[in-house]
């Protein structure tokens, strides 16, 4: 039996600021003892993949461990057969295990076919270095252009109550081919915790300083969100977090849901959301709820887009790269450009921030941005 609530990683990829590894393996051996038997790593999540098979390595066959391949140490994306092969390899060498529960395309690579792909994670279950695959961070087309080629039975999404876009979009093409979802993403990145106060101040480094959810109108979107699950939790003696993950418990077609604690206490917090469940009534009013604000959110980025573009660009070169990426995301969402377009106005920006560029460089981006509204 595989818990429904899964322990994820991603922290120590040193996206959210730095994490204390003692602590998390602390939490790690807890979480066992607690009854979670699932753990999410991926090979570019930092050392996440040697803690996990360090720490958890006497549990081996009590847990389920899923890890993800397809992004490169340079940013790269490869999916192609020699790539899986090689790098599932040392996936099972850094976990100290013989097979993968669960091995998962974590981002979408244009330059190889899906077949080629496919080819590779068959070959991988055959020689038993796995059990199962599945997907991730792809777009609609590809997710259901693997699901038409392969024999999928999971697929993870970003998956919370601000992120239901691609949920609302396939869960009935779900439902029919018998496709388990894996929630990600469940706290919205700390959004929803209720720790992140307006005019918080993030670590050097800590993604969410040019992450789109934390900018302008998703913001206030996100903390309108927050105080609804800080509403209900007054009801219910729980926090917005338990109130978050209740929710995403019912929500038809989710199978698992993934937190990302660091501490014994955060996932404490997380563990709380299950055990109980919220009254039909209210679960119905706050999807209703949560269904009229991600309509909003969508005028919202139109507008956002409108002001971002619409006026010249500052000195603050933070600023700007945080703008200019909120409106290359904004405009995947709203499908005027495609994932490949989408890594290729990213990849322009993020070379632009690198080697800190010329001012015209980015504005000739501002201008390419323009033309694809």
């Amino acid at each position: 039996m595989v818990s429904r609530i899964g322990v994820g990683l991603y922290s120590l990829a040193g996206v959210y600021g730095i994490k204390d590894p003692e602590e998390i393996k602390r939490m790690l051996l807890q979480a066992v003892e607690w009854g979670v038997d699932y753990f999410d790593v991926a090979d570019q999540y930092g050392p996440a993949e040697e803690l996990l098979g360090e720490t958890l390595q006497k549990y081996r066959s009590q847990i389920n461990i899923s890890t993800k391949v397809g992004l490169t140490g340079d940013g790269g994306r490869d999916c192609s057969y020699k790539h899986l092969l090689r790098a599932c390899e040392k996936s099972l060498s850094r976990l100290k295990t013989d097979y993968i529960d669960l091995y998962q395309i974590h981002f979408d690579d244009p330059h190889t076919p899906i077949d080629e792909t496919l080819s590779a994670l068959d070959e991988l279950k055959r020689r038993g270095w796995i059990k199962d695959y599945g997907i991730g961070h792809l777009a609609r087309e590809r997710i259901i252009e693997y699901c038409k080629n392969g024999v999928l039975e999971w697929v993870m999404l970003e998956l919370n109550p601000l992120a239901l876009k691609t949920y609302l979009e396939l869960y009935s093409y779900f439902v029919d081919k018998g496709i388990k979802i894996i929630a990600m993403g469940s706290t919205g990145r700390g959004l929803l915790t209720g720790k992140i106060k307006p005019g918080h101040n993030f670590e050097a480094g800590d993604i969410r300083n040019i992450d789109p959810l934390f900018q302008r109108g998703l913001l206030e979107s996100g903390y309108r969100v927050l105080q609804k699950l800080e509403d209900l939790g007054n009801k219910y003696g729980k926090t917005s977090v338990q109130i978050c993950l209740n929710w995403l418990n019912q929500l038809p077609g989710v199978e698992r849901i993934l937190v990302g604690p660091s501490t014994i206490e955060h996932l404490r917090e997380n563990l709380g959301g299950w055990g109980w469940q919220m009254e039909r009534e209210d679960f119905d009013d706050l999807t209703r709820f949560l269904l009229k604000e991600e309509e909003k959110r969508r005028v919202v980025q139109r507008s956002d887009i409108e002001e971002i573009l619409g006026v010249e660009l500052g000195n603050d070169r933070q600023r700007v790269v945080a703008d200019m990426v909120y409106v290359i995301c904004a405009l995947l969402e709203l499908e005027k450009v495609t994932e490949k377009e989408v890594l290729s106005l990213y990849s322009e920006l993020m070379t632009w921030k690198k080697l800190q560029g010329e001012w015209g460089e980015v504005m000739k981006l501002k201008n390419k941005l323009i033309e694809l509204i």
